[in-house]
């Protein structure tokens, strides 16, 4: 068996095997080869005096450019590039309304009347976060659901249940009771586990005093099979139910196709 012959590279005098076994190469890299001749490869360098295209001015941004799209046609008449790109030519002959973007303030334009003063969507997102944020309460909400699941709620709630004898203090009504904070959860966080701040209501009045039907936090059941699910949405049904009532007829080998309800 023969043995693979090493070189010694003309530029840095290092040890390598050549390439297909080609005993006359003389450099290990392209490298090497253009540090040596003191040639720097073409890749990615401009040549001006070779370029031969018109410089032409584009109608709607005004940048200077290239014009490689020009022709002339069969019929002799010579057709010139005016846009510099596929965008511009996409709004040419709309009038355009400059802005400012409010995040990184830069000059843009559109012709979207209803714009919201972005650039972007990643500019819109970036710039509505915490206070300048449309749903932006006080930045304290993480604490208060943090404190809602808590274990001294669940001990506050047995003690103010235990000092009511398990009894609506509206209506007297034993059985679907809840603790409900006198004083706002929110607005007065040193009382939240404070049980002279409590009392004892029923469902129903607990319901009437926020405006809400608090019966409806248990029924959620399908109305078809009546298998339990987490929430009821717009049908009322769970995923299979609602897909077998949607569609009644599935395509078959017959070439029958699915009707929709």
């Amino acid at each position: 068996m023969r043995e693979r012959k090493k070189l010694i590279c003309k530029n840095c005098k290092k040890e390598f095997y050549p390439l297909g076994g080609y005993l006359k190469q003389q450099y290990c890299s392209k490298k090497c080869f253009y540090t040596d001749k003191k040639v720097s490869p073409k890749k990615g360098k401009k040549y001006p005096h070779l370029q031969r295209a018109r410089i032409g001015k584009c109608l709607v941004c005004g940048v200077e450019f290239r014009a490689v799209g020009d022709y002339t046609g069969r019929d002799g008449v010579k057709r010139e590039q005016k846009y510099c790109s596929k965008k511009c030519w996409s709004i040419r002959g709309v009038k355009l309304l400059n802005y400012i973007c409010k995040n990184c303030g830069k000059i843009f334009y559109t012709k979207d009347k209803r714009c919201h003063g972005y650039c972007s969507r990643k500019c819109s997102h970036e710039h509505m976060v915490g206070e300048r944020s449309g749903q932006w309460k006080d930045g304290l909400s993480l604490e208060r659901e943090r404190a809602r699941y808590s274990n001294k709620l669940t001990v506050w709630r047995k003690k103010v249940y235990k000092r009511d004898n398990y009894t609506c203090q509206e209506c007297g009504v034993k059985g679907k009771i809840h603790a409900h904070h006198i004083k706002s959860w929110a607005e007065y966080p040193i009382l939240r586990f404070n049980i002279s701040n409590g009392i004892t209501l029923c469902e129903k009045c607990h319901g009437h005093i926020h405006g809400k039907n608090f019966s409806n936090r248990r029924n959620k059941k399908c109305k078809e099979c009546g298998a339990k699910i987490k929430g009821t949405g717009k049908t009322g049904m769970c995923r299979s139910c609602s897909i077998k009532v949607s569609w009644t007829v599935r395509e078959d080998f017959t070439g029958k196709k699915a009707v929709k309800l």
